[in-house]
C-alpha cells in the first residue's frame, strides 16, 4: 500500500482549512508554503491517483492528516476528479485556485462537467485534470504556439480514448511514442490558430464543423473551438447567432450516447449557459418572434440559471408585449417554480409581493401552501398580492387562505379576499362571507362581499341581499349605495327569488332605487 507522499499531506489539509475554516488565513498560507516547498523539491510532475486508498496507510495516531487526505478524497470523488497532475514548476496561484475549486460546493452526478468549466476559467499552466470514469483529460492552458519540439512524454490523447494510463513504450515503440506525442501538439497548435482563424468564420461554418465533431476522435478540441468562437460572438452581441450554436450543441449532446463526444458537447453547453450570455438569449424573446422557440427552450434546459434569467427580465420590464412574452416563456420553464419561491423569503417586502404576484400569473398551484402562508406577512400590501395569486391558483388551500383572509386587519386586504373569493364561484363559501358580513363596518368591504353572493347565487346567499336591498326602518336608514349594490348583486344573482324581490322594489319610495331596480330588471331580460 503507497503512503501519502509530503504534497499530499499539506496539499489536503489545505482543502480542508478552505473547507472546515475559510477564515483561518495563516493557517492556509502555511500549508500552501509547504505544499509548495515539497512540490518543489519533485524531479518531476507529482499525481494525486485514488487518495483514499492511501488511506490505509495511516496509522490510526495520524488523525489531522487522516481528515485532510479523507477531505480530499471525498472532495475529488465529488467532483468527478481520478486524477490531479503537478508539474514541479507549477505557479503558486494554480495550487490555491485548485485547492479553492476542489473546496467548492460540487455538483453530483455530472460526470465532472461542472468541476471542468471552473478548471477553464482558471487557466491553468501547470496542473492536468482526469474527469469522469470515461477518462476525460483537460490539459493545461496552452501557449499561443506550442512547441512541437518539447512534447509531453505522457500520451493524454490515449488516455482520453482507453480511460487507462498508457503502458511506457519500450525500446522497439520509441519512435512510435514520440510521433504520436508531435501529433498530439501538432494538433494543439492547429486548434489554436482555428481559434484566430475563426473569428471571421461564419456561424454556418460553425454548425458544419459541430456536425462533423460527432463522428470525430477530435471532438472535444471542435467543440471547444467553436464555443470560444460562440463567446466571440456574445462579446459582439450577435445574439441570434449564439441561439443557433447553442441550439446545435443540445441537439448533438441529445442524440449522443455516453462516450467522450457527447461529454464534449455537454462542456460546451455548460460554457455557453452563463447567466451573462443567457440574458443575451433572452431579450431575443420579445423581439424576434421567429426565434421566441427556440430561445425559450434553450432557457429552459439550462434549469434554474435559465428561469432566474427570464425573471429578472420580467421584473425589469415595462412594455405589456414583453412583459407577456416573457410570462409565457416562464411558464414553460419548471424550474421557475424553485426560483421564484425561493424570493418568497427575501427580506424585502417588495420582492416578496413581486414573487406573489409572478405565481399568480404563472399559475403554480403548487405554491399554494407558500402563498397561503403570506397571508400572515407582516406588510398588507404582501398579504394584498398574496389574495390575487391566490384567487388565480383557486385550489382548495387557496380558497381556505381566502377565507380566513375575511378577517384581516387592512380593509384593502379583506376587499381583494372578497374578489377573489368571488371569482372561485365556490357555493361553500357563502355561510363566511354572510357571517363576514354581519360582522363588517367598512362600507367597501361589505359591498364587495354583496357582489361576492350574486356571484354565488344560493338560496341562502339570496336572502341575506334581499335583506340588504330592503329599505330600513324610519329609526334605522341604510346607506343608498349599499343598497344600490346589493340590487345589483341580484340582478346578478338571476335567481327566481331574486327576480320577485327585484319586483317588491319596483314601489320603493326612493327614486334613485326605482330606477337601479328597472335598470336591472332590464338587463336580466335582455
Amino acid at each position: 500500500m503507497e503512503d501519502v507522499s509530503p504534497f499530499v499531506t499539506h496539499f489536503s489539509r489545505l482543502v480542508w482549512l478552505l473547507v472546515h475554516r475559510p477564515n483561518e488565513q495563516d493557517g492556509q498560507k502555511e500549508e500552501l508554503r509547504r505544499s509548495l516547498m515539497q512540490l518543489s523539491a519533485q524531479p518531476q510532475s507529482v499525481v494525486l491517483r485514488d487518495v483514499s486508498f492511501a488511506m490505509a496507510g495511516l496509522q490510526d495516531d495520524e488523525m489531522e492528516e487522516a481528515a485532510g487526505v479523507r477531505e480530499l478524497a471525498a472532495r475529488m470523488a465529488a467532483h468527478s476528479v481520478r486524477m490531479l497532475e503537478f508539474e514541479a514548476a507549477v505557479p503558486v496561484r494554480e495550487v490555491l485556485d485548485m485547492a479553492k475549486a476542489l473546496a467548492s460546493d460540487p455538483i453530483h452526478d455530472d460526470e465532472g462537467a461542472e468541476f471542468d468549466e471552473k478548471v477553464l476559467n482558471l487557466f491553468l499552466t501547470g496542473v492536468t485534470t482526469h474527469l469522469g470514469v470515461s477518462g476525460f483529460v483537460r490539459q493545461p492552458t496552452p501557449g499561443l504556439l506550442p512547441a512541437v519540439a518539447s512534447p509531453r512524454r505522457t500520451p493524454h490523447s490515449e488516455m482520453a480514448v482507453s480511460g487507462k494510463p498508457p503502458v511506457p513504450p519500450g525500446r522497439t515503440e520509441r519512435a512510435a511514442a514520440i510521433a504520436r506525442a508531435a501529433k498530439e501538439s501538432q494538433l494543439m497548435m492547429q486548434a489554436q490558430l482555428m481559434r484566430v482563424a475563426g473569428r471571421d468564420e461564419t456561424v454556418g461554418d460553425m454548425l458544419e464543423r459541430l456536425d462533423r465533431a460527432v463522428d470525430s476522435t477530435g471532438a472535444s478540441t471542435i467543440v471547444e473551438d467553436v464555443t470560444r468562437a460562440a463567446e466571440d460572438l456574445a462579446g459582439q452581441n450577435r445574439w441570434e447567432d449564439v441561439v443557433h450554436v447553442l441550439d446545435r450543441l443540445h441537439l448533438h449532446h441529445e442524440r449522443l450516447h455516453d462516450g467522450d463526444e457527447k461529454r464534449a458537447f455537454l462542456m460546451g453547453i455548460r460554457r455557453l449557459q452563463r447567466p451573462t450570455i443567457l440574458q443575451g438569449v433572452a431579450r431575443l424573446i420579445p423581439s424576434q418572434r421567429e426565434l421566441r422557440d427556440t430561445c425559450t427552450r434553450l432557457l429552459t434546459q439550462a434549469g434554474e440559471t435559465g428561469a432566474d434569467v427570464l425573471i429578472d427580465n420580467l421584473i425589469v420590464s415595462e412594455a405589456a408585449g414583453e412583459r407577456r412574452a416573457y410570462l409565457d416563456a416562464l411558464q414553460q420553464c419548471p424550474a421557475a417554480v424553485h426560483s421564484v419561491l425561493h424570493l418568497l423569503s427575501d427580506d424585502r417586502w417588495y420582492v416578496v409581493r413581486n414573487a406573489a404576484a409572478l405565481i399568480g400569473e404563472l399559475g403554480h398551484t403548487e405554491a399554494d401552501r407558500r402563498l397561503a402562508e403570506l397571508m400572515a406577512h407582516r406588510d398588507s400590501r404582501v398579504r394584498r398580492a398574496a389574495a390575487v395569486a391566490l384567487g388565480k391558483l383557486g385550489t382548495s388551500r387557496a380558497l381556505l387562505a381566502l377565507l380566513q383572509g375575511l378577517h384581516d386587519t387592512s380593509p384593502d386586504v379583506r376587499v381583494q379576499a372578497v374578489q377573489a373569493i368571488a371569482s372561485a364561484r365556490n357555493p361553500r363559501a357563502v355561510p363566511w362571507i354572510i357571517e363576514a358580513l354581519d360582522h363588517e363596518q367598512d362600507l367597501d368591504v361589505q359591498a364587495a362581499l354583496f357582489s361576492a353572493l350574486g356571484a354565488v347565487p344560493t338560496e341562502d346567499g339570496v336572502a341575506r341581499l334581499v335583506r340588504a336591498a330592503e329599505a330600513g326602518g324610519m329609526l334605522v336608514r341604510k346607506p343608498a349605495a349599499l343598497r344600490l349594490r346589493a340590487i345589483e348583486a341580484l340582478a346578478e344573482a338571476g335567481t327566481p327569488s331574486a327576480r320577485q324581490a327585484l319586483q317588491s322594489l319596483l314601489s320603493d319610495r326612493d327614486r334613485e332605487i326605482r330606477a337601479a331596480v328597472e335598470q336591472a330588471a332590464g338587463r336580466m331580460s335582455a
